[in-house]
């Protein structure tokens, strides 16, 4: 199995504050088994010691309406950056799983900002997989896009039929790489 997972942020370091999680549990063949979405309330980013930076901001407001709708609109549910966390780390759960994303900027944006709020880090470094590079490695595939862009759930998804396709063309069978 694995899971797909989505970052938008106030910033392009790994201590940008985190403002919308996206994530999807798939199989091998594309078949999405859950999804995960979470909005954060932005003023409750003022109690952590992360760095938001002005032309990121300046770059979201530049960005498709209704993708600013969804991740800063007053009409979406919010949730604290903790509480955000604390249900990914649930929803996550216990099982190892193949955890695609950007991964060198994802993970390490997710695991400051699991310190930030006091949480330990509960994905072990070995599961993190790099989307670019398999995109690379399988002659750069492209899928149909649905949904908005920098909508985190959306992007996560469509990752996630990216993945699948890759999988296709390299004859991936279904393994997790062991974290230990």
């Amino acid at each position: 199995m694995n899971i797909s997972f989505d970052l938008e942020t106030l910033g392009n370091t790994h201590n940008a504050p985190i403002v919308q999680i996206g994530a999807c549990k798939f199989e091998n063949n594309g078949n999405i088994t859950s999804t995960f979405s979470r909005t954060v309330i932005i003023e409750d980013l003022d109690n952590y010691n992360l760095t938001p930076d002005y032309s990121t901001i300046n770059w979201w407001l530049k960005q498709d309406s209704e993708a600013i709708e969804q991740v800063f609109g007053e009409y979406s549910i919010k949730y604290s950056l903790k509480h955000a966390l604390e249900d990914f780390k649930k929803w996550v759960g216990n099982d190892e799983f193949n955890i695609w994303s950007h991964a060198s900027f994802d993970p390490p944006v997710l695991k400051n900002n699991l310190k930030a709020v006091g949480i330990e880090p509960f994905i072990h470094y070995r599961l993190f997989k790099d989307l670019r590079t398999l995109k690379e490695l399988a002659g750069n595939p492209e899928v149909k896009r649905e949904g908005k862009h920098h909508v985190a759930i959306d992007d996560a998804i469509y990752q996630a039929e990216l993945i699948s396709k890759c999988f296709k063309i390299l004859n991936y069978s279904d393994r997790v790489s062991s974290a230990f």
